[in-house]
């Protein structure tokens, strides 16, 4: 999750990194992942996976085969039976518009076994910092209110830091740290510290709810 939220976009490229996608598929355990542009007509006109040469799972073209967000494919009614023969079990991916034409789709597959509701819940949490990767749509004002030391402490935040190292870091007490960050949250108009660092860098939230699921507050 450190590095996912550390990692800059390639500028200039909608694709994310062998290494982005390498920590992507720790943190949603899969066989194989990639990630594709396409057209407006679902044509895939790049891509990049891992394992290399093993391809995205194929999935009916035409009217809905370009979906935006979180899309637990193998649950969609007719798609199933197509991702089977092509020798996958389960299929999770995560789309994005990445013009005003073209789509970038993220996928994880699993050639055996099924990705749980956890797993669902994982990537739509890290949809935002995901997005920020594959669409760099520039880094948006912070509050003016925001102090010295509350921007500190996101920073480091953002890096991954718990609020006892936080404190360490800047040599203060850990109920200091806490005090920065519910500021903080109040300003960014956000609820965690995921959300907070995702602000940060100029996205939107995930939904509280959804990271109460996987993680909490150090």
């Amino acid at each position: 999750m450190r590095f996912v939220l550390a990692a800059e976009p390639a500028r200039g490229q909608p694709l994310p990194r062998p290494d982005l996608l390498e920590h992507l598929a720790t943190l949603v355990r899969c066989d194989a992942i990639g990630a594709a542009v396409s057209d407006p007509d679902g044509y895939i006109v790049d891509q990049v996976e891992l394992p290399h040469g093993h391809g995205p799972p194929e999935v009916p073209a035409g009217e809905g085969s370009l979906r935006i967000g979180v899309v637990h494919w193998t649950r969609i009614p007719g798609y199933a039976e197509r991702i089977h023969a092509d020798g996958v079990s389960d299929l999770l991916g995560v789309g994005f518009r990445n013009d005003a034409e073209g789509v970038v789709q993220v996928w994880w597959d699993r050639l055996t076994g099924q990705f749980s509701d956890r797993d669902v819940a994982v990537l739509t949490m890290i949809v935002p910092a995901v997005q920020r990767l594959v669409r760099d749509a520039g880094m948006q004002a912070l509050p003016a209110s925001l102090t010295v030391q509350e921007r500190r402490t996101l920073e480091l935040v953002a890096a991954g830091l718990t609020n006892r190292e936080v404190a360490q870091r800047m040599c203060v007490a850990t109920c200091t740290v806490r005090k920065h960050l519910e500021h903080s949250y109040r300003k960014l108009g956000v609820t965690n510290r995921l959300a907070a660092a995702i602000a940060l860098r100029g996205q939107l939230a995930p939904p509280p709810d959804l990271l109460e699921k996987v993680s909490s507050d150090s």
